[in-house]
């Protein structure tokens, strides 16, 4: 049993990771999946218990529910910070004194909590609310292991808590497919059965030959992770091998190919207006990543063109910035910031030029004019709030133009 939680909880946490999704709460998640598949595997080994290994996936649960809040939420900031800020202090307390891991155990309670609120005003009610039951459920179940109580014996605990995070992360990863306008069944299934075959594969030959069960658990990490990192092995073997233009092609066609399963069977044709312009939204973050935006309904456009899905992808991206245009201002300027200019500039330097307003390692040498002017105005004169609000408003008047 602590064997197949092991391999589960691993191939998730990897699944997680391996989406490259720019949703924290999926990263977070994938993380806490993966740190208690450690904690698992050292436990098996060497029957040993390492508290702080398991006081992770709870931290990083805390930092991933936070991170569901909407971003219009002025709390949200407030409490992302403090939770970074003070989740290595916590972390090493409770190594100090094992009774500190009660306030994470009332953290993660709060969390569940927070979860069930915002189920009340999500358009994925049925989902939120499953997902606060879960939160609920690991918040208990992590109680049991990091707590000093000895209720129940270590053993079931451990597999308490590894089919808590199951359910939780394949709820998050449910969550961020809805939110992205994906279908999650086909690709989620796809990616486990073929590490079933895999690792399951390694795991029988090495049992074949009377292994060790240190053996046995590094094959199917092997196995496991090979397989769901493919996708980057090939692109870092690529690297080595083929020149830079032929890698680049290799890798959007790979990265195509692989998120096909992805794509939702939503016509735009059906979706109401919130639907649509939440389509739009997901499609306009992904501009500049081609197999991305391959596998938005948006692809389904009359306007779109193209009988492969780059082809439809490329056809979509051309659609979207002719949008982007005719938010600009007819005044002959590159660049400007009266109220006029406010949306334009919201979807146009981030999305479209790859502009990223409120980051420390922007190279301005590479950057015009233009854009130096405008990353200047986002950083004193523009809060990150602000900016989000303006997005939010452009990709509803873009999504107006594109249907029609």
């Amino acid at each position: 049993m602590q064997l197949f939680f092991f391999g589960f909880t691993l191939w998730l946490g990897a699944y997680l990771i391996a989406r490259a999704s720019q949703n924290r709460s999926v990263q977070f998640t994938g993380w806490g999946l993966l740190a208690y598949a450690l904690a698992l595997g050292i436990y098996i080994l060497t029957a040993q218990f390492f508290f702080i290994l398991l006081l992770i996936p709870a931290l990083l649960w805390i930092g991933a529910a936070l991170h569901l809040l909407p971003e219009e939420d002025p709390r949200r900031n407030i409490y992302i910070r403090t939770w970074a800020v003070t989740a290595i202090p916590l972390a090493i307390l409770t190594q100090v004194n094992a009774w500190f891991s009660a306030i994470v155990v009332l953290c993660l309670l709060i969390s569940a909590g927070m979860v069930t609120r915002l189920a009340f005003r999500s358009q994925y009610k049925n989902t939120y609310t499953l997902l606060a039951v879960i939160a609920l459920f690991v918040a208990l179940s992590s109680g049991l292991l990091i707590l000093p109580l000895n209720w129940i014996p270590l053993n079931w605990g451990f597999n308490l808590l590894g089919f808590d995070l199951i359910i939780l992360g394949i709820l998050i990863t449910t969550l961020d497919a809805f939110a992205e306008g994906e279908a999650i069944r086909a690709h989620l299934v796809r990616s486990l059965i073929s590490n079933l075959y895999y690792a399951g594969a390694l795991l029988l030959i090495g049992s074949l030959f009377n292994s060790p069960a240190s053996l046995l658990l590094a094959l199917l990490t092997f196995g496991i992770l090979t397989q769901t990192f493919s996708n980057s092995i090939q692109k870092g073997l690529d690297s080595l091998t083929l020149p830079a233009r032929l890698n680049d092609q290799r890798a959007a066609l790979r990265q195509t190919a692989d998120a096909l399963p992805l794509l939702s069977p939503l016509e735009p044709d059906s979706a109401n207006e919130e639907q649509f312009t939440r389509l739009t939204r997901r499609a306009l973050s992904h501009l500049g990543d081609l197999p991305k935006l391959a596998t938005s309904p948006l692809v389904n456009l009359p306007a779109v063109q193209g009988t492969n899905p780059l082809d439809r992808a490329h056809s979509l991206k051309s659609l979207l910035i002719q949008s982007i245009q005719k938010l600009k201002p007819q005044t002959g300027e590159a660049f400007g910031t009266s109220d006029a200019w406010r949306y334009y500039n919201a979807v146009y330097f981030p999305y479209v030029l790859g502009l990223k307003p409120y980051t420390r390692r922007t190279d301005l040498a590479s950057l015009d004019e233009s854009a130096r002017a405008t990353l200047e105005w986002f950083q004193t004169s523009v809060p990150e709030r602000t900016l989000h609000n303006w997005q939010n408003t452009a990709a509803r008047l873009i999504a107006e133009d594109i249907r029609k």
